[in-house]
C-alpha cells in the first residue's frame, strides 16, 4: 500500500519540521544579537571597559600618572580584556550555532545521527532567557532611566528570543508525538 503524503499527519509533520528548521536558523541569527548586546553593554553601558581599566590603574597606586610603565600596563589590560571578550563571544556564538544547526538539521531531517543534547541546551537557554526577560522588566520599571530606549530594544529582542526557544521545544514535542502516532 502506497504511503499518503498529504494526509493531516503528514502535513502537520512537514509544517512543524519547517518551523523547527526556521527556528534553528533564527537561533543562529539571534546569537549575533547576543554578541552585539555584549559589546553595547561593555563599551556603551553604565560601566565601560575604559572606566574599569581607569579604576584598576587608579587603585594600583602608580606614583607618576602618564608614565611609560602605566601606559604599558594599560595597553596590556586592554589586550587581555579584549581577548577574553573575543573568546566569550566565540563561545556564545558556538553555543547558539550548535543549538541552531541541530534544530535546523532535525527539521530538515538531514542529521546523520540524531542528537537530543541540543534540546537540553534549548531548555537551559529558555530558562536563562526568561530570567533575562524578568531582569529586563525590572530595569524598565526604574523611573527616569537614561538608557530607557536601549532597555526597550533589549526587551523586544529577549521576548523574541524566548518565543523562538519555546517554539523550538513545542515543534520538537509535536514532531515526536506525530511520529509516534504515525507509526501505529
Amino acid at each position: 500500500m502506497a504511503k499518503v503524503f498529504n494526509d493531516e499527519t503528514q502535513i502537520r509533520l512537514r509544517r512543524n519540521r519547517d518551523a523547527l528548521a526556521i527556528s534553528g536558523s533564527m537561533v543562529i541569527a539571534l546569537s549575533i544579537w547576543d554578541i552585539i548586546k555584549l559589546y553595547i553593554g561593555l563599551f556603551l553601558g553604565e560601566e565601560t571597559i575604559a572606566q574599569l581599566i581607569g579604576t584598576v590603574m587608579e587603585q594600583s597606586g602608580s606614583a607618576v600618572i602618564g608614565t611609560e610603565y602605566e601606559k604599558t600596563v594599560s595597553v596590556c589590560l586592554w589586550v587581555m580584556i579584549l581577548l577574553m571578550i573575543q573568546l566569550f563571544s566565540v563561545a556564545v556564538f558556538l553555543y547558539h550555532l550548535y543549538i541552531g544547526l541541530n534544530a535546523f538539521r532535525a527539521g530538515r531531517q538531514t542529521a546523520g545521527k540524531q542528537s537530543n543534547f541540543y534540546i537540553v541546551l534549548t531548555v537551559f537557554s529558555t530558562v536563562f532567557s526568561g530570567i533575562l526577560l524578568i531582569l529586563n522588566i525590572m530595569s524598565l520599571s526604574k523611573p527616569s532611566d537614561p538608557n530607557q530606549n536601549v532597555d526597550v530594544a533589549f526587551f523586544v529582542m529577549e521576548v523574541t528570543t524566548l518565543i523562538n526557544y519555546i517554539y523550538i521545544l513545542t515543534a520538537v514535542s509535536t514532531i515526536r508525538k506525530l511520529e509516534k502516532a504515525e507509526k501505529r
